[in-house]
């Protein structure tokens, strides 16, 4: 500061104008490198975002965990509707042979009567 007070003195300024400047000056640098990240700094940063990445990550896993078990409850479900629609097969079958064995003779014998 004082060797850039000097330079300003000498360029024609007065004392007191050169040493405000360089104070002036002084305090925009200084507050210029305190906005500045240090690498510590940056590396603290860095491995929070890590640190959040991988809880994300966690919570991800969990969530493809739970679709897997739903995966596999629908499956399940699928599985029993299958044996449903199988048995509902069945009773049609069995129902149309019923028509065919009561309702037809029934018809028959009052279309003779």
């Amino acid at each position: 500061m004082l060797a850039y007070s000097r330079d300003l003195e000498s360029a024609g300024l007065s004392r007191q104008q050169a040493e405000a400047i360089a104070r002036g000056m002084t305090l925009m640098v200084t507050q210029q490198v305190e906005s500045l990240v240090t690498k510590e700094h940056f590396d603290l940063t860095m491995a929070h975002v890590d640190q959040r990445f991988r809880q994300v990550d966690q919570r991800f896993d969990q969530v493809d965990r739970r679709f897997e078990q739903i995966d596999g409850r629908l499956d399940r479900v699928e599985d029993r509707l299958s044996g449903v629609e199988k048995s509902l097969s069945g009773h049609t079958v069995l129902l149309s042979i019923i028509t065919l064995a009561v309702v037809i003779p029934l018809l028959q014998s009052m279309a003779a009567g």
